[in-house]
Formats: C-alpha cells, sequence, structure tokens
C-alpha cells in the first residue's frame, strides 16, 4: 500500500514529527534527518518509501513552529478569522529577547473596549499577555494590507457575501439565518440556535468545510456534465466556480483544504491519469503540516483528516447492499462519524449518541437540498432577477426548517450527549483502537484504497 500511496504515508511521518516537536529539542529532528540521509547512501536495503518517512518525521521537526512564551511579548500575524472578540493569526512573528522568531498559528482574545474587530487579511499587531495557554491582548492595532491579489479577492467575496446575506434576509425571512449559516458560514445565528446546533451535535453544519465543498462540486460538475462533456473544460471551471464560493465563505482552512484537493482531483481528470484519494490527501496534508506543524492540534484539523482518512480507509470495507450508491453515501458517512469519536472527545468531552444516526443519512440529504437552493439562490440575486430569488427561497425554506426541527428533536432525545471523563484517558484508548484498525487495512489490501478507475465521470464524486 506503501508503494501505491506514499506521499500519504510521507503526511503521516510529518504529523509524528510535528508531534514529537513539542516535547523535544529541534537537534533530535536534526538527527533523524542525518540518520535517514545516511541510510538512503549505506548499502542497507531499505525501502525508499520507509527511508523518506524517516527524514520527514525530522524535517517537519526542524520546521515546526515554537509556541509564544508565556507571559508578555509583541506579536505580529495576518487576520485567518474573526468574530467579535477573537481573531485567529496566520504567519505569526512574536519577539523574543534573541530576536524575532516564527510562530505557532494562534488564537487572541480581545479587549472588551474594542468595537470593531479586525477583517481577514488584516495584518495585526499587538502586545500581549499569554497566561494558561489563553493569548490576550493588552494593547495593539491592525491595517489593511490587502494589496495582493489573494487578499483582495477575499475581500471581494467578503462583499458578496454581505450582500447575498441581505438577500437571502429579504426573500427568505425566518430562516435565512440557518440558511446564511450553513452555505456561506455566517456567524449572525442567535446564540440560542447555535447551542442546540452545537449540542445536538451539528456543529459542524455550520463552519464551511469539506461537506459543503463536496457537494457544491458535485451538484455543479453534473450540471455541467450536461453541457459540456469535456474533462478539459468542464473541470476548469468547476474550479473556478468552487473557489468563488470559499472566497465568498472567507476561505476557511478546511474550505481552502477541500479546493485544494478538488483541484488536484481536476487536475489528474484533465490529464486522464487516475490517482489515489489517500495520495491527493497527503499532497495537501503535507502541504499544510510543513508549513505550520502546529496546525495537527487544531480541533478543525483533527476533525477534517480524521472523517477523511476514516472514509477512504474504512469505508470500501464495509458491507454493500442495493441499491448501491445509497450503500456507498451510508458507509462513507457512517466511516466519518467514526473517525472523529477520539478527536470529538479529546477536544469536546462528549459524543453525540442520538446524532449519530441522523448525521449519516438524513442531514447529507437535507444538505444537499439547502446548498443547491441557497446556490441558484445566490446566483439569480447576482444576477438581480428577484421573481427566481422568491421561488427557490420558498423552495429552500421546507429543508431549513426541516433541518432546524431535526436538530430541535435531537436534543430532547435521551443520551442525545454523553459526557466523557477523564477524557485524555478515553480519547488515547479510542484513538489507538481507529489507528490499530487504520494501519491493519493498510497493511493487508491488496487491490487499493480507493484508486478510481471510473474515468471521465463524476460517480467517484
Amino acid at each position: 500500500m506503501a508503494s501505491r500511496s506514499p506521499i500519504f504515508f510521507l503526511f503521516l511521518a510529518a504529523i509524528v514529527g510535528s508531534f514529537l516537536s513539542s516535547f523535544f529539542p529541534g537537534w533530535i529532528g536534526l538527527i533523524f534527518c542525518i540518520l535517514a540521509i545516511i541510510c538512503f547512501f549505506s548499502k542497507l536495503t531499505l525501502n525508499s518509501v520507509l527511508i523518506l518517512f524517516l527524514f520527514f518525521v525530522g524535517f517537519s521537526w526542524i520546521l515546526a513552529p515554537a509556541a509564544p512564551p508565556y507571559g508578555e511579548s509583541f506579536v505580529i500575524g495576518k487576520v485567518s478569522r474573526s468574530s467579535s472578540n477573537v481573531v485567529k493569526l496566520s504567519n505569526v512573528q512574536f519577539h523574543t529577547p534573541s530576536g524575532w522568531k516564527r510562530g505557532r498559528s494562534i488564537i487572541v482574545f480581545l479587549p472588551r473596549w474594542i468595537h470593531a474587530a479586525p477583517i481577514p487579511a488584516d495584518e495585526f499587531m499587538a502586545r500581549v499577555d499569554k497566561k494558561g495557554g489563553k493569548v490576550e491582548m493588552l494593547d495593539g492595532f491592525w491595517l489593511d494590507m490587502s494589496s495582493s491579489l489573494t487578499d483582495r479577492f477575499i475581500r471581494w467575496g467578503i462583499g458578496i457575501s454581505d450582500y447575498l446575506y441581505s438577500q437571502m434576509k429579504g426573500y427568505i425571512f425566518g430562516e435565512a439565518d440557518t440558511i446564511a449559516s450553513v452555505f456561506l458560514g455566517r456567524r449572525e445565528v442567535s446564540f440560542n440556535l447555535k447551542r442546540m446546533y452545537r449540542n445536538g451535535g451539528y456543529a459542524q453544519i455550520f463552519s464551511v468545510s469539506g461537506m459543503h465543498v463536496g457537494i457544491i462540486s458535485m451538484i455543479t460538475l453534473l450540471i455541467l456534465s450536461e453541457f459540456v462533456p469535456w474533462n478539459i473544460v468542464k473541470y476548469p471551471i468547476a474550479l473556478v466556480i468552487v473557489t468563488m464560493y470559499g472566497a465568498i465563505t472567507g476561505f476557511s482552512i478546511p474550505t481552502f483544504r477541500a479546493i485544494f484537493i478538488f483541484a488536484l482531483f481536476a487536475l489528474f481528470k484533465i490529464i486522464d491519469r487516475p490517482q489515489s484519494f489517500l495520495n491527493l490527501l497527503g499532497i495537501v496534508g503535507l502541504f499544510e503540516v510543513i508549513h505550520d506543524g502546529s496546525i495537527i492540534f487544531d480541533a478543525s484539523f483533527q476533525l477534517s483528516y480524521s472523517a477523511v482518512i476514516m472514509m477512504a480507509i474504512l469505508g470500501p470495507q464495509l458491507p454493500i447492499f442495493k441499491p448501491k450508491w445509497i450503500s456507498e453515501a451510508l458507509n462513507f458517512t457512517f466511516a466519518a462519524n467514526v473517525g472523529v469519536i477520539p478527536f470529538l472527545i479529546l477536544n469536546f468531552g462528549r459524543i453525540y449518541v442520538a446524532s449519530f444516526l441522523f448525521n449519516a443519512i438524513v442531514v447529507p440529504i437535507l444538505m444537499v437540498f439547502i446548498l443547491e437552493g441557497a446556490m441558484f439562490f445566490s446566483f439569480f440575486a447576482l444576477m438581480g432577477v428577484g421573481t427566481m430569488e422568491r421561488i427557490l427561497g420558498a423552495g429552500v425554506l421546507p429543508f431549513a426548517r426541516s433541518l432546524d426541527w431535526l436538530v430541535k428533536f435531537t436534543n430532547e432525545l435521551p443520551l442525545s450527549v454523553v459526557r466523557i471523563h477523564p477524557k485524555v484517558t478515553v480519547f488515547w484508548i479510542t484513538f489507538s483502537i481507529s489507528a490499530f484498525v487504520i494501519l491493519w487495512i493498510l497493511l493487508h489490501d491488496e487491490p487499493g484504497i480507493l484508486d478510481i478507475d471510473r474515468r471521465n465521470s463524476v460517480d467517484d464524486l
């Protein structure tokens, strides 16, 4: 299996190296790199993937950025996500007595006197105080440095999102916040509705991620296939549409990750060379971890990759029944829900029992209709066709209400949430079981996992 998906194994090596870098000094990672180089030039009969695995453990170990020091320090970074009192910074640099040092992506809590929070792409400079793992801003400022094409594209997307949200408020009324949060990733949903979704185990619905991008790309390709049968035409068009959707939703890290994977998928479809899905996932994951090793401790990273990896590895091993497409959809959704269990325990100390079945069956169906309706609504809103906005708004409304009703119903069920104590111990137990299952399947899989041969179609989406 390693020979068919080598980059996926290098991605796993980068995760191991980044994890170890948080507990041991960087010079040990250098020893790993030197040892790998010696093995490569020696006469030892070692598998090349194993040597590269060893090298990338050390390489990611060395490159892993440092955590900001405790106490007061000065930090500089670019705002990647923002809310009323919290910002997440990427490309972080913090000042130490020995000079400037590359730092991990961090979340900074703003003081209460801040009335206008920064927006994505702003350059953020502040004096901060780190206590107990929480970084608080003491004083600072931020500037609009969106001179690059990427930053201007993100700002353009934010403006489009604001316009679409205003149109939804005008035509969809009561359910506009739910639809805008599902489709646009907006944060204007009431606190009670957010809490209901979170407590019911449906918080991922309000976070634009791979599921959203996957559904949008699938709908787009299905429509384009009716008019443009050539891969060299329809896949670039679909990629442009999906990229625009990413800009409108703010280009969160899960969204960017999903678009990157789709771009690679589209590239291999255009050149007509089928590729292992694990390799595509490994390319994106390796890029992320090498760029910022601290991302492995981010809940979004853990939940996204654990779900997709389990879909790719466990999903094909589950039994198939007729109709096959429903069986495959249920298998992959079930595998994704199994994959996230250890990290739900680690990050939130709970398992959502009642929503497990609904997340596997009902939610994906409702999401397809909501996202499809919102997608066409947005198209006609941008075209200024009010009649179609009214029709599509009325059409998507029942599905949004059904989603809200399902979440409310789940919250009222007994054992809807099971709290886990001690969560770290249970995490390691469940994670070890999942890792053993994954390794066993990888080592014993003969035909390859998700090595798709169906060319010139959208069936493999």
